[in-house]
């Protein structure tokens, strides 16, 4: 039987969205909301946009309440693409909320409030947009009763 062995960094990223996968099904009542978490071991294509996170609503009505309400991806390289690139892919869906947490530089970049926006390149962007550092408190949106501290969602090194 074989294991697969990660670099050092991408094993940062696997623990850090364990982690923040555990964190989010303790916020998100089951009955109402699904946690879905992509195969951190998984290879990724390049045009595979699957989240490494996403809190979707567990029986939703209308097609608004299909879109995910969050949608983390965990970054353990270079974050401009997840900044610029993606985050305007996610806005242009109408997803409210996305977040980059960077298990590296160990900062989380919040976005909130999509907005049409024609320099941006997918025709949107986030109208609210914050860096947070280890020592933060931060919550999703639609449960911001339920706060953690950065740290608390970020390996040890």
């Amino acid at each position: 039987m074989s294991t697969t062995v990660l670099p050092a960094h991408r094993s940062l990223a696997a623990t850090a969205q364990r982690m923040a996968e555990n964190w989010l099904r303790n916020v998100f009542s089951p009955d109402l909301y699904t946690v879905r978490g992509r195969d951190a071991k998984a290879a990724v294509l390049a045009d595979d946009h699957t989240p490494d996170i996403e809190v979707v609503r567990a029986h939703p009505k209308t097609d608004a309440e299909r879109l995910p309400v969050l949608v983390i991806e965990i970054e353990d390289a270079d974050t401009d693409y997840d900044l610029a690139e993606q985050s305007s892919r996610v806005a242009s869906t109408g997803v409210l909320e996305y977040w980059v947490l960077d298990v590296i530089a160990r900062k989380l970049h919040i976005f909130r409030d999509p907005q049409p926006d024609a320099d941006a390149a997918h025709g949107f962007c986030y109208k609210q947009v914050r860096v947070c550092s280890p020592n933060a408190l931060v919550a999703p949106q639609v449960a911001e009763l339920h706060l953690a501290q950065v740290i608390d969602l970020l390996p040890r090194e």
